[in-house]
């Protein structure tokens, strides 16, 4: 009687030289190897018996070609890759009547392997392959391996592999939608980014984005060397703090783009979010950057604010002076009627004194009401008119400060403007200019000549305001046209040359402001220049 081993519930003829267990095993024990080039299994090679126990053992996909014909052996664990087209006939049978359809590729591999000893490894690789009735695109990684005898000859090649084409086609697929994501995130009406690793690289761009950094070449960079002017304003410390794991939302947050040495900044306005990426593990490996650059509802809303804010003025200031019009006109009747009952030549003298302050403060609320109603067509108005009126208003103050006024007037042609808006703006320069003499005795120079636009040649009139006051460093006569920047704390709203800037734009001229704070030459000068023609359009 034959004897048996017993191992994990299989039995075993006691002296048969394959061991383990499993489908493949029991069908390489029975299965009729003397058909084959392979031999009888009693007569087989140990380096044949030792490498075909070691694969049925193993739960790695394996497969063996033996000698000339390269007779097949493969483990449970390949079986599932050949499908039922190929098991169990693949079993014994040679590799180039198993493998027909992929032998032009496989074949050179293999005679790599049984002729030189060269093994091969590949990642990922498309097989296509017949299985369960039809031609499939299969991916594999795998290594073929010389499988040696004692003589050191080459007698087979072993197969260690895994097929990957659940996972290379599920990868394809993502590749695909970030593909598509990537089409839309190039067409989307916001800018993006995407910054990778702490020092947030930037790795992916869109059109938007670019535009707002002035089309700088930024991919691959670190931010801070890429974009230092974002760093310099305080952006890198925001991306820090977001990769720690909270995202940050800035509305309307400003933002100078360089644009080149020497050149000031792009003033933007933008709304973005900085939201963490986020791994599967939970770690974060980058920032994500969204948003919109609203420069220009910015703009449009800081002007109608603007106008809101100085359409309020004009009505208050209106009411005000309808109100001191009325008592300035019964004021003005009692002086009438006590010069006529007055018979003292001292008390007409004090009837003249105060007369002549009533005509003055009756002047000053007609100019104001002047500012208030604009008119709603330009009118022709020379440069002496324009500085003589608005003077009118500072004549208590000039006198009480002590202050000289030097007037040279050498243009009679009159200008074509809105009248109203240009003595707002006089008024506001000589209001600072006044300011910067408080009690200095200091002089004001009032100048009026025929000029030209040097940018565009149009012919005009110059209009100069100059005082002999403190003077300003050149920061701050850099920000002196911003909206809200003002050197007079409380008692400056910061408004003032920064509207008057806008309505010389809108004449189509210009505003020149120089100062300086040298011994000697201390002062600040600012020039208006209008075209003759400055809104007859």
């Amino acid at each position: 009687m034959q004897e048996l081993s017993e191992s994990h519930n299989v039995r075993i003829p006691f002296n048969s030289r394959i061991y383990g267990n499993g489908e493949m095993a029991e069908r390489t024990r029975t299965f009729d190897w003397s058909a084959t080039s392979v031999g009888d299994i009693r007569q087989w090679p140990e380096s044949l018996l030792t490498t075909v126990n070691t694969l049925l053992g193993s739960r790695q996909p394996m497969f063996l070609w033996w000698g000339e014909d390269l007779v097949q052996f493969y483990n449970d664990a390949y079986r599932p890759s050949l499908g039922a087209d190929k098991h169990p006939s693949a079993l014994g049978q040679r590799g180039p009547e198993c493998w027909p359809e992929i032998w032009p590729v496989i074949g050179p591999l293999i005679e790599d392997v049984m002729l030189r000893g060269q093994a091969y490894w590949s990642e990922d690789q498309m097989i296509p392959i017949y299985r369960d009735g039809k031609l499939e695109d299969v991916y594999w990684t795998f290594s073929y391996s010389p499988v040696w005898d004692g003589a050191g000859s080459v007698r087979g090649t072993l197969v260690v592999c895994s097929e990957t084409t659940g996972r290379v086609l599920a990868e394809k697929a993502v590749l695909a939608e970030r593909s598509r994501l990537l089409e839309v995130l190039q067409q989307a009406p916001a800018f993006f980014a995407l910054l990778q690793g702490p020092d947030h690289v930037i790795t992916l761009v869109n059109p938007l984005y670019l535009r707002l950094i002035n089309n700088r070449d930024v991919l691959g960079k670190p931010l801070r060397l890429a974009l230092p002017d974002a760093a310099a304003q305080g952006y890198l410390e925001i991306l820090d703090t977001v990769y720690e794991g909270e995202p940050y939302v800035g509305i309307g947050a400003r933002y100078d783009a360089f644009v080149g040495e020497g050149t000031p900044p792009d003033e933007r306005y933008v709304d973005f979010t900085y939201q963490p990426l986020r791994e599967t593990d939970g770690s974060i490996s980058g920032i994500i950057v969204l948003g919109v650059d609203v420069t220009d509802r910015k703009r449009a809303t800081d002007a109608l604010l603007q106008a809101e804010k100085l359409a309020a003025v004009g009505r208050l200031a209106s009411s005000i002076a309808h109100e001191i019009n009325n008592p300035l006109e019964s004021v003005t009747n009692l002086l009438y009627l006590a010069r006529r009952l007055s018979d003292s030549p001292q008390v007409d003298e004090y009837l003249d004194a105060a007369d002549r302050e009533l005509r003055r403060a009756a002047a000053i609320t007609n100019q104001t009401l002047r500012f208030h109603k604009q008119a709603t067509r330009p009118m022709a108005v020379t440069g002496e008119e324009l500085l003589e009126t608005a003077l009118s208003l500072f004549q208590g103050r000039i006198a009480n400060s002590n202050v000289l006024v030097e007037k040279r007037y050498r243009c009679d042609r009159p200008v074509c403007c809105f009248e109203g808006e240009i003595r707002q703006v006089i008024s506001n320069i000589l209001g600072n200019a006044l300011d910067a003499m408080p009690h200095s005795g200091g002089r004001l120079i009032l100048r009026c000549r025929e000029g030209s636009d040097q940018r565009t040649g149009r012919k005009g009139v110059t209009l100069t305001v100059a005082d002999t006051g403190s003077g300003m460093p050149a920061m701050i006569v850099r920000q002196a046209f911003q909206p809200f920047f003002t050197t007079k704390g409380s008692l400056g709203t910061g408004l003032g040359l920064w509207i008057s800037q806008e309505i010389i734009e809108r004449h189509c001229g210009r505003l020149l402001l120089r100062s300086s704070q040298r011994g000697g030459h201390r002062g600040t000068a600012i020039t208006v220049f209008l075209p003759f023609d400055a809104a007859s359009r």
